[in-house]
Formats: structure tokens, C-alpha cells, sequence
């Protein structure tokens, strides 16, 4: 072996020896840069571009010496648009050329070869990266000179090329698992998550469904046989009592409005006929009758109703989020004011209902089970909620964020099924009202 192959394989061990051990791919660029210049290639530029292993119609950049719009913003891009796009896809062995600007190869419709201008690109040598017969990126030499390279260059650029390709080979199958282990650590994750708040919301229900029975038992179911017994006994007797009947229709008209309480607690009727925003101020309403204490409550929708063009579960998750943050703050917070207010902001609706009350920590740990509930139903329907505390401890926000494309995925238009048939003269809550009374 004469001196100078000799003194080239040095060079090439010192590639070696540069890039061993790295575990990242632009480290392993940078060392080899190092190893190259001033020993075996000059160059301006030196870039590699490597074949995206979850979609092979990509590729990404590394470069050194000079950074360029190919690596700036980190995002795949296409081969059919690459510059190097034939050596890239295996068509050429090689291409060399000694003014890129000129080259015909180089520019094309839709070329990605701005910076070949901008950075001056002109002399360029691109060798492929090759494992197991397939070619998995592009080494890529660039100078400002022209006619900088000859075939001599060519044959260092494949020899550092071949030395490299296991490393960037190895590298991205390591980078492309250890994010498909994320992504599917992630997925169980969330199914996790998902499965158990079903859990705990299928509890929370059968909960719910105790209460009621036994509201229905305790109180209604009593009030009726009581009224039962009176009937009968008045059935007995020659004559009515004027004033027994006028109590037993006092009775009878007390478990008609504690049943439809019950009723529109647990079905929305509001929300069926006239959507989101008016079925949250009929429960406003609701929840701060009978109060000791006067509560004005405001709704402000500045979504042109968006919600209800969307599917019924995620209009009905809603409600019930902001029922919820509704009885906790007329339970626990003693406040006079509480608004509700549906907007849209960074590509989401936010819904947040906010009142001006006192809260104190126990109040919130008290109503532990409703704020795991609001958790458990935004989980379920892909929002993110938050509560926040005044600093001076009076008032608090339940924040409600929903992505728009999730809102957006079950919208309807005009006259598709699911939205209420047109009514020549729409009712109103009072007419509702009326007619369920």
C-alpha cells in the first residue's frame, strides 16, 4: 500500500473513530465533517438527506457549515421536489455536477432549489447512503467554486458515504422506535385513562340513579300513598270535604313538581328543543331558585351557536360540565354573580363558568366527586378543564377547552336529521314551560 491510499485510510478511520459511540444523528454529521475537511474533501456545505422511515415519500435534512430552509423547519419533504430526487430513489448512481446553478437535473417545476442559489451552491457531489441494497439518503458535497470535483472526489464522497450508512441506518430505526414505543405508550395511556373515567362515570351514574330512587321513594312514593289513603278514605264517606280535596290537590300538585324536577334533572328537554346556550340559562335558573340569597346569572354565547350544530353527546357532555360547575358554585362558593360565557380562541371553544364567591379550599374538597365528575366527562369527549382561584379568594373559573375539529367533527348543516324540524313560529322556554306544567 503506497503512502497516500495509506494516508487515506487514516482519514477514513478517523470517520470512524469520530462518529462511534454518538447516539445522535447530527453529532454523527458534525463528526464527520470534522474528519473530511481539509483531509480528504473541501466544501462549503455538506448536507445528508435521509429517507423518512414511517413514510418513504420524504425525506429530512441535516446539514453543517451553512443551515439552509432544508433543515430549517424540521418537517419531512417531499422526494419527487428534492433536487438529489433520482439518486435519492435509486435511478442514478451518483450525481456530480460543476455548476448546479445551470444544471438542468437540479431545477424543475416545483424544485426545492432556493438554496442552491441562496447559499451558493454551484460545484456539488451527491453520493447515496445505501443498507442491504436499498438507498436510505443522500451524501451531499457543495463548493462555491465551480468545476471543483473530479471523479477522484466522486469515489472519496461513496467510500465516506459507504462508511457512514450503517450508523444513520441504525440511528433512524432507533429514533423510529423509540417514538412508536411513545406513541403506543401514550395510546395506553389514554385508553387507560379513558376506560377507567367510563368507570368511574358509569359509578357516578348508578350513583346518581340511587339518589333518585330513593328521592322517589323517600319523598314522592310517601306523598302518594298518603294521598291514597285519603282518597280512600274520603271514598267512604257520603259526602266530599271541601277542604280535604283542596289538600289532597295541594299534595298531588307538590309530587307533580317534585317529579318533574327529578325529571328535568335527569333529561334536558331544554336542550333537546332549543340547545345549548338556552338550556344552560333555564338551569341557571333552576339552580338558583329557592336561594337565600339573590344570584344574578348571565349567559354569553359569541360562538354564533356553535355547539349546537354539533353531535348531541358532546352538546349533552357540555351541559352536564357546566351543570355541575353550576350547583358547586351555588352550594359551596356563596355568591351573588355566575356567567357562563362560550367563546372561541387558539382553534378551540372555550366554555367557562365563573362566579364571584368565597373559596375557601374545604369548600372545593367538599365537592370533590362533582369537579371529578367535570374531569371524567371532559376526558371522555377529548376537552381539557381548569379551575381556577381567584388569589384573593373571591371567585372562581371552571374552564372548559374543546378542540374546534372535535366540535366540528359532527357538524351539521340546515335540515340534516338530527336538528330540530323549522317552526313557523318557534316556541319560547315560557311556552315550554307552560306546556309542561
Amino acid at each position: 500500500m503506497d503512502l497516500a491510499a495509506e494516508s487515506e485510510l487514516d482519514h477514513y478511520l478517523a470517520i470512524s473513530r469520530a462518529v462511534a459511540g454518538e447516539m445522535d444523528l447530527q453529532n454523527v454529521l458534525n463528526g464527520i465533517a470534522g474528519a473530511v475537511k481539509s483531509k480528504l474533501l473541501e466544501y462549503h456545505h455538506l448536507d445528508v438527506a435521509v429517507v423518512t422511515p414511517g413514510d418513504k415519500s420524504k425525506h429530512f435534512a441535516l446539514e453543517t457549515g451553512i443551515e439552509t430552509v432544508w433543515n430549517r423547519d424540521g418537517e419531512g419533504r417531499p422526494n419527487a421536489l428534492a433536487p438529489v430526487r433520482q439518486v435519492l430513489s435509486g435511478e442514478i448512481g451518483n450525481l456530480v455536477t460543476g455548476d448546479a446553478w445551470t444544471d438542468p437535473r437540479f431545477h424543475f417545476d416545483g424544485a426545492d432549489d432556493a438554496p442552491i442559489f441562496e447559499a451558493n451552491l454551484r460545484s456539488r457531489i451527491h453520493v447515496p447512503l445505501t443498507v442491504h441494497g436499498e438507498v436510505i439518503g443522500v451524501l451531499s458535497f457543495s463548493s462555491p467554486e465551480r468545476n471543483a470535483y473530479g471523479e477522484d472526489d466522486v469515489r472519496k464522497a461513496q467510500n465516506v458515504a459507504d462508511l457512514i450508512a450503517p450508523y444513520f441506518y441504525a440511528l433512524n430505526m432507533s429514533d423510529q422506535a423509540q417514538s412508536s414505543a411513545r406513541a403506543e405508550g401514550a395510546a395506553r395511556g389514554r385508553e387507560h385513562s379513558l376506560r377507567h373515567g367510563a368507570q368511574r362515570l358509569t359509578e357516578a351514574m348508578e350513583a346518581e340513579r340511587l339518589r333518585l330512587g330513593m328521592e322517589l321513594h323517600d319523598q314522592t312514593l310517601a306523598d302518594l300513598s298518603s294521598v291514597f289513603r285519603r282518597v280512600s278514605r274520603l271514598a267512604g264517606q257520603p259526602g266530599p270535604d271541601s277542604s280535604e280535596l283542596q289538600e289532597i290537590a295541594k299534595a298531588i300538585s307538590r309530587c307533580t313538581t317534585d317529579l318533574r324536577g327529578i325529571i328535568e334533572n335527569t333529561k334536558p328537554g331544554v336542550l333537546d328543543l332549543f340547545g345549548v346556550t338556552q338550556a344552560i340559562e333555564a338551569q341557571l335558573e333552576r339552580a338558583t331558585q329557592g336561594q337565600d340569597r339573590k344570584i344574578a346569572t348571565k349567559v354569553i354565547d359569541d360562538t354564533d351557536n356553535l355547539l349546537d350544530r354539533s353531535e348531541y353527546r358532546l352538546q349533552l357532555a357540555v351541559f352536564r360540565i357546566v351543570q355541575e360547575a353550576v350547583t358547586n358554585a351555588v352550594k359551596h362558593s356563596e355568591c351573588s354573580t355566575i356567567t357562563v360565557r362560550l367563546s372561541i380562541e387558539d382553534h378551540s371553544l372555550g366554555i367557562v363558568v365563573a362566579n364571584d364567591g368565597r373559596v375557601p379550599l374545604v369548600g372545593w374538597r367538599r365537592s370533590n366527586r362533582g369537579v371529578d365528575n367535570i374531569r371524567i366527562r371532559a376526558a371522555l369527549i377529548g376537552a381539557r378543564v381548569e379551575f381556577e382561584r381567584d388569589p384573593n379568594g373571591s371567585g372562581s373559573r371552571t374552564i372548559l377547552n374543546i378542540p374546534c375539529e372535535i366540535v366540528r367533527a359532527g357538524t351539521q348543516g340546515p335540515g340534516l336529521p338530527n336538528e330540530p324540524a323549522a317552526q313557523t313560529s318557534p316556541p319560547s322556554l315560557h311556552h315550554f314551560a307552560d306546556s309542561a306544567s
